[in-house]
C-alpha cells in the first residue's frame, strides 16, 4: 500500500475504547501496518486538563519524529487571555482537537467559538469530532469566518450525507475516514465531492488501525485517490 499519514490517534487511557494505548504501542502499530507518520494527542488533554495534555502530547512527539503533535482545547476550561493556545504553532503542533461529545459540551457554545477565533493567527487545521446528526451543520456554522480547515471526525453512514451537502458548500471543509466502514461510503463521498478533502484516519486505539485500511485497499478508488486520501492531502494541509 501507499504511503500512510494517520490524522487521528490518540495515547493514553480511553475508557470507551477496548484498550489503553501507550505510546510505544501506538508507534508499534505504526510499524506493523506501515504508518509513517501519525497526529497524536495525549488522553489526558481529553479527559482531564487540556493543558497538561498538551505538554504530555509535544513531550512524546519530541522524542519520535513520526508523531505528529495534535493540540486540544477544552471550551468549559477555556478563559482566552495570553495563554498557551496563543503559541501552539511555534510549539510545533499541526492540528487543534475539539471533543464536544466525549467531554459534554454543546458546539453553538460561546467559548467554543471564541478557542477557534483565538487560533486565527495561526491558522491551524480544527478538527471536531461528530457523534450525532445536525452536529456537523451546526460545527461549520460556528466556525463559518474561521480561515484554516475544519476537519470532521467520526462521520458515518448516517452523517455523510450531512457532510456531503456541508463539503459542497464549504471549501474548507474536510472529512477523515474512521467511521466510514460501510461498504461503499468511501467510495460513494469522493465520487460526491472528489478525493482532496478526504483524510486516512484510523481513531486508533478506539478503531483498530487495520479495519480502516482493508476499507480502502477494497474501496474501489483509483491509485491516485488511494494516494491522495491515506497520505497527499494530509501532508499538504499539515505542510509535511
Amino acid at each position: 500500500m501507499n504511503e500512510i499519514v494517520d490524522i487521528n490517534t490518540l495515547f493514553g487511557p480511553m475508557p470507551s475504547a477496548a484498550s489503553d494505548l501507550s505510546v510505544d504501542e501506538l508507534t508499534a502499530l505504526m510499524q506493523r501496518h506501515s504508518v509513517s507518520a501519525c497526529c497524536t494527542l495525549s488522553t489526558v488533554g481529553l479527559l482531564l486538563d487540556h493543558n497538561a495534555g498538551n505538554s504530555a502530547t509535544r513531550a512524546a512527539c519530541s522524542e519520535n519524529r513520526s508523531l505528529i503533535p495534535t493540540a486540544t482545547i477544552n471550551p468549559q476550561s477555556f478563559f482566552g487571555g495570553d495563554g498557551p493556545h496563543l503559541r501552539f504553532k511555534a510549539d510545533g503542533f499541526r492540528l487543534v482537537r475539539f471533543f464536544p461529545g466525549a467531554q459534554g459540551w454543546d458546539v453553538d457554545y460561546a467559548s467554543f467559538v471564541a478557542a477557534v477565533k483565538s487560533l486565527e493567527p495561526q491558522k491551524l487545521p480544527v478538527i471536531v469530532d461528530i457523534d450525532r446528526s445536525g452536529v456537523a451543520t451546526r460545527v461549520v456554522r460556528a466556525v463559518a469566518d474561521y480561515a484554516g480547515e475544519v476537519i470532521l471526525a467520526g462521520i458515518e453512514d448516517r452523517t455523510l450525507s450531512e457532510a456531503i451537502a456541508l463539503m459542497r458548500d464549504h471549501a474548507k471543509v474536510y472529512v477523515e475516514t474512521s467511521n466510514l466502514l460501510a461498504t461503499g461510503a468511501i467510495k460513494h463521498l469522493v465520487g460526491c465531492v472528489g478525493a482532496d478533502r478526504i483524510l486516512y484516519g484510523s481513531g486508533a486505539p478506539a478503531r483498530p488501525i487495520a479495519s480502516g485500511l482493508n476499507v480502502l485497499k477494497h474501496s474501489g478508488l483509483t491509485d491516485g485517490e488511494l494516494v491522495q486520501v491515506l497520505s497527499g492531502n494530509a501532508k499538504k494541509m499539515l505542510e509535511m
